[in-house]
């Protein structure tokens, strides 16, 4: 019996001995090599938004909208009116802010919300060519479209005109009580000061703008009006000579304008010269498009509302109108 226990304490000193032994073994031995170091996990670079099929809202399906608005949540709305102009389409001056509008999705990958076309037309309501809508009824359908673009989830939206002397009545009370309505900035672009930043002529901008969106055809050749002869408003002109409120433009100063004196100084006009001048015309606003930078108009929109939403209504809604 004694044996036994003698045998199987050699045994357990053994293994006891053994596994010590592995132990400095395996301290003194060559030290493996390090695992590889994983890299820390980076944000995945930004999905840049995939093109649309066609910038314009309204023919867009619903599917795409929705696949729109994952990625993007901007949107140009040009408004204009209907009113004599001339030997031009009595739509001319929507046309020229749909066709800038059109030219600044396609710079931004947005859309347009077009066909906004009767609303206040100014000075230009002599002629039997002019749709008569007050700036108060302008504003009136104007804003429930604001209201619904910004539930749909476009909160970016930017209002474009050109050529149009109704503007500030129209679009400028429109940014203004949207904001005071919603606490969100919309914008209020005038296109007529991005094209005089480059110089352009109005008149071969409108003839640009028919061709942008595919309606050159619209604009008549070889039409020469017959100019009615009528007497001239001294005290409007005198006014205007004196620059008074901006040059009497409307707005300032209640006036109505001849039908005549609405429209483009353009008269005899040959397919070969519309051409010519619709080029110029395109020419201007890709430049102005340019020299705009809107890209950068469109990031700056979005930090003002964020700074708005974040900051100021936090702090300021009590005394907020």
């Amino acid at each position: 019996m004694q044996t036994f226990i003698s045998t199987r304490a050699w045994i357990a000193s053994g293994l006891l001995l053994l596994s010590l032994a592995g132990g400095v073994s395996a301290q003194t031995a060559a030290p493996l090599a390090p695992p590889p170091i994983t890299p820390p996990m980076l944000a995945p670079e930004p999905t840049p938004p995939p093109p649309v099929r066609t910038h314009y809202f309204t023919s867009l399906s619903n599917v795409e909208v929705e696949k729109y608005l994952q990625y993007n949540d901007l949107i140009f709305i040009p408004i204009g009116n209907v009113q004599a102009h001339g030997v031009l389409p009595v739509d001319c001056e929507y046309v020229a802010a749909e066709a800038l509008a059109l030219k600044m999705a396609q710079e931004t990958n947005a859309l347009v919300f077009p066909n906004l076309q009767f609303t206040y037309p100014g000075d230009g309501m002599i002629g039997r060519g002019t749709v008569q809508v007050s700036s108060a009824q302008a504003i009136a359908y104007l804003k429930p479209i604001a209201r619904s673009l910004l539930r749909q989830g476009f909160k970016r939206q930017i209002y474009v005109t050109v050529g149009n002397a109704a503007r500030p009545e129209t679009a400028s009370p429109l940014a203004l009580e949207f904001f005071y309505e919603s606490r969100t900035a919309v914008l209020y672009l005038e296109g007529d000061v991005l094209l005089q930043k480059v110089n352009a002529d109005l008149n071969k901008v409108l003839f640009g703008a028919y061709s942008i969106v595919g309606r050159l055809n619209d604009i008549p050749v070889n039409l020469t009006p017959e100019i009615p002869k009528h007497d001239l408003d001294q005290g409007l002109r005198k006014l205007q000579a004196l620059n008074v409120s901006g040059g009497a433009r409307d707005g300032t100063v209640g006036f109505f304008a001849f039908e005549d004196e609405s429209g483009a100084p353009v008269h005899a006009l040959t397919a070969e010269q519309r051409a010519a001048w619709a080029k110029e015309g395109v020419d201007e606003i890709d430049a102005a498009v340019k020299q705009a930078n809107i890209n950068k108009i469109v990031e700056s929109l979005r930090d003002h509302n964020r700074f708005t939403r974040e900051y100021l209504i936090p702090k300021l809604d009590g005394l907020l109108p």
